[in-house]
């Protein structure tokens, strides 16, 4: 009975503590991604922990991975279509845009162009 009580107290603890965290909350944006004079439906969704900013975004019907961080309002991100393309992305965001450009950081053949989006 004795080992009992520091488990139940150690599990009713830990039920205690991840019953007040709440979910981080994801940020969704809507928009177009262009390039080449061309511009593409874009989504991105976003969940932000203190500086860090991940998630996702599809352009058309591709995936791709957002990794990055703010400060204040500036972006600096790594887009990644794939395994083997990575893209670097500098951009601003407010409470209502996230709008920046992207080049090719290890992609070959990738075009640089900019991202549009509006938060929904």
């Amino acid at each position: 009975m004795r080992r009992s009580i520091p488990l139940i107290i150690t599990l009713g603890l830990a039920f205690a503590i991840t019953a007040c965290q709440s979910p981080t909350p994801t940020l969704s944006f809507v928009g177009t991604s262009t390039f080449e004079s061309v511009s593409y439906d874009l989504t991105l969704d976003l969940q932000r922990v203190g500086d860090r900013l991940v998630g996702e975004y599809y352009v058309e019907t591709a995936r791709g991975d957002f990794d990055g961080t703010v400060v204040g309002t500036a972006v600096v991100a790594e887009l990644a279509p794939s395994s083997t393309c990575s893209y670097s992305f500098e951009g601003t965001l407010t409470q209502t845009r996230l709008n920046g450009t992207f080049e090719p950081a290890d992609c070959p053949g990738g075009q640089t162009g900019t991202w549009e989006l509006e938060r929904r």
